[in-house]
């Protein structure tokens, strides 16, 4: 290894024939790696939250198909939308999570006032929560509110400052980071141009799965779950229902 020093910063050079490689594991079979940035996208009201706690309760219940299948592991959920005793909570018990591994996340700070988690200030502490909790899942409801207010979502290299750090969480804990972020008003046919905001959101995350409306169920209650962008594994998996 070498360093180059430069305006009292330095770079480390490191061979790449010192670096193994590492298979992909995933902790939902092709559509969530372990240890990576994954988003949730679709309009509001569509049922984004009713599958993403759907996804909640399958981890703390080991019963995923993927990496930790038959394992229950813990989550932790950065919610702030919902009320958790009126809505999330219940939804957690319809869908059979185990409320015992389910860990709601808030900042507190020195004098003891609770706050939302901030991206990237609370990273360190979020680091430490999962280290904590052995959690495999992080559930960001909705992604976009982490964003520290300071930081534009519409510039991509602001978006960036809080998403990178994200991903090096993730990879230093093999915990999936899953975002949930709505679809912008243009109607755009391809689902990765119509998640709001900076193109960075899809772009630092390495799969990005969208519910959506099945157009052709008559009594508009169906919903499919796709995923157009996955950058670790097939992208051609089937569309799944529900």
């Amino acid at each position: 290894d070498g360093e180059v020093e430069h305006s009292r910063r330095r770079l480390t050079l490191t061979p790449a024939s010192t670096i193994g490689p590492r298979p992909v594991r995933w902790a939902w079979d092709g559509r969530m790696a372990t240890g990576s940035l994954t988003i949730l996208a679709g309009r509001e009201g569509v049922g984004k939250s009713t599958l993403a706690y759907w996804l909640v309760a399958q981890v703390t219940r080991g019963t995923l198909p993927g990496e930790h299948h038959g394992q229950p592991r813990a989550v932790l959920v950065v919610a702030t939308e919902d009320s958790w005793a009126h809505t999330i909570v219940p939804r957690l018990m319809a869908a059979g999570a185990d409320l015992d591994l389910i860990y709601r996340v808030e900042a507190v700070s020195v004098l003891g006032t609770h706050s939302a988690v901030s991206l990237p200030k609370d990273n360190e502490a979020l680091l430490d929560a999962i280290d904590q909790t052995g959690a495999a899942l992080v559930l960001l409801d909705p992604l976009m509110s982490r964003v520290a207010a300071g930081l534009d979502t519409h510039r991509d290299q602001e978006v960036r400052q809080a998403l990178e750090p994200l991903v090096d969480i993730a990879d230093q804990t093999g915990a999936v980071v899953c975002g949930l972020i709505n679809f912008n008003k243009t109607g755009s046919s391809d689902p990765l141009n119509s998640i709001m905001a900076s193109k960075a959101f899809t772009a630092v995350a390495r799969t990005v799965n969208v519910v959506v409306k099945d157009t052709d169920d008559e009594t508009g209650r169906r919903r499919l779950f796709a995923t157009p962008k996955s950058n670790l594994g097939p992208d051609d998996l089937p569309l799944l229902a529900f």
